[in-house]
């Protein structure tokens, strides 16, 4: 996404707007719409960029919760929730991609995990997040 502003003054003016790049996509040769693709192969899904922080001591913390807490993963993924989980390599944060009616509604997703409940996860932050998925066969 970029930042276009009518006149001489830059990104900075309070009157700059978000445009999205022009592309083939529009007939108009206007701005692409970002939740459509124009070979129509991509699911462009409003969805939330969840990243739970792990506590210093994680890696001791989160054994006795560790079996509750994928079972928890797994059923966000099987009910179509969760498009991703998953933590960064430096075990630094669980990251998730999740489905939900409103940012409240996504971290109550994950407040209801035993990571959470339990101090393995210290802080949850929760981010509008645009996704681009493949149509599922069987799914609508």
């Amino acid at each position: 996404m970029t930042t276009a502003t009518a006149g001489p003054a830059g990104p900075d003016r309070p009157d700059s707007v978000p445009t999205w790049p022009h592309g083939p996509g529009s007939a108009s040769g206007g701005p692409v719409r970002p939740d459509v693709d124009p070979g129509g192969e991509l699911r462009f899904t409003p969805t939330y960029l969840v990243t739970a922080t792990l506590a210093a001591d994680a890696a001791a913390r989160r054994e006795p919760h560790r079996a509750a807490h994928l079972a928890h993963m797994r059923a966000l993924l099987v009910d179509g929730v969760a498009l991703v989980v998953g933590a960064r390599a430096d075990l630094r944060a669980s990251v998730l991609v999740l489905r939900a009616a409103d940012a409240p509604a996504a971290r109550a997703h994950l407040e209801q995990d035993p990571y959470w409940r339990h101090g393995v996860w210290t802080a949850i932050d929760v981010v509008d997040f645009l996704a681009a998925t493949a149509p599922t066969p069987g799914r609508s």
